[in-house]
């Protein structure tokens, strides 16, 4: 991953927009889980949004996604989560802002915390937390719209609006996804999905981690 430039301090500064994960070990996967420890990253605070990908193609000359209308997208489409890009889009995006696509790892330590929280909001349902099929939403969101779901570490969307593409494969070579979205039930936070790496999809989106070197 290429490096930010370098802060007052001579250390290299996080991207606008990440939240810092600190280093530690935590509870993966379902039921008890296994501890798993993982070293400080950042993550972004939501969901890749259609804005942020609209800047990434016209800065470098990169399609659109095919669903986009050509005579431009809508300012009012701006917030919403971008959708329908494959893996290899999505991680082609991430690497252009010097960052990663997260491992399942990653992602589930950011939803669910040091202290494994069922949910990123805690252990129990919550009403207006998440975009999921219980919201009788029935389409993409904004993705501030639901800050009662903030993980214990500020992190939006993590168990609705958007399934995520991470960058770990099953044993078919199909690619793990994380969260949840307007289209299913509310899951757990260890519970993960899989995609082949070039479908397009209309409730996967994305979001990206970060490490200094």
């Amino acid at each position: 991953m290429a490096d930010p430039a370098p802060g007052a301090s001579g250390a290299p500064t996080p991207p606008l927009g990440m939240i810092e994960i600190p280093a530690g070990p935590f509870s993966f996967g379902r039921g008890k889980g296994q501890e798993v420890n993982l070293g400080q990253f950042w993550i972004d605070a939501t969901p890749v949004t259609n804005a942020d990908y609209l800047h990434y193609v016209e800065e470098h000359h990169r399609p659109a996604p095919r669903h986009w209308p050509p005579e431009g997208l809508d300012e009012e489409l701006y917030e919403l989560p971008v959708v329908y890009v494959t893996y290899a889009e999505a991680e082609a995006y991430a690497a252009a802002q010097g960052k990663a696509l997260p491992t399942p790892a990653q992602f589930e330590k950011a939803a669910r915390g040091p202290a494994a929280l069922r949910y990123p909001w805690g252990n129990g349902l919550k009403a207006r937390a998440s975009n999921t099929r219980e919201t009788g939403l029935g389409c993409l969101s904004p993705v501030k719209a639901f800050p009662r779901g903030a993980s214990p570490y500020g992190c939006l969307d993590l168990a609705g609006n958007v399934l995520h593409w991470t960058r770990t494969t099953n044993e078919g070579a199909w690619r793990v996804l994380k969260g949840g979205s307007f289209q299913r039930f509310l899951a757990a936070s260890a519970w993960s999905d899989e995609a082949p790496a070039e479908a397009r999809l209309p409730d996967v989106g994305f979001r990206c981690v970060w490490r200094p070197s």
